[in-house]
């Protein structure tokens, strides 16, 4: 499986976003993430977690003293698409910027980026901010 088809995939299938509407979109960063550069050019993101006070598994979290936040480490590379994620620029604006950045074609960035997006919005550090479409009501 080629790439192309891979970031088809995950965008099509799932009916949650089509094609044309994930180059539109623009990853915004979840403001109750909190992050540290490092010196190498890293980022170190910390991401609350949200912990049931009810229930067994609240409970059972409680008595455990499970974290009360979780880290990611971003290589520079993520941390440059990172600092890109601000709400103003667009999947395609990101993706130009990553190619001049570090030479990549356009399938490569595409692809790279997809995934990327992919895997910080699963762990609730993005959201994809989508064109909304209005049509008008049929008669």
């Amino acid at each position: 499986m080629g790439l192309v088809e891979l970031a088809k995939r995950w965008v099509e299938p799932k009916g949650h976003i089509s094609s044309e509407d994930l180059r539109a979109s623009k990853p915004t960063r979840n403001e109750a993430v909190n992050e540290e550069r490092q010196d190498d050019g890293a980022i170190l993101l910390r991401a609350p977690l949200i912990l049931q006070g009810k229930g067994y598994m609240g409970w059972l979290a409680k008595r455990m003293n499970a974290p009360e936040t979780k880290s990611f480490e971003l290589e520079p590379v993520g941390a440059f698409v990172w600092s890109l994620c601000d709400g103003r620029h667009t999947f395609d604006a990101i993706s130009r910027k990553l190619r001049a950045e570090y030479k990549m074609n356009r399938l490569e960035a595409d692809a790279a980026l997809t995934a990327f997006l992919q895997m910080l919005s699963q762990r609730r550090l993005i959201v994809l901010k989508t064109p909304i479409h209005l049509t008008a009501p049929k008669k």
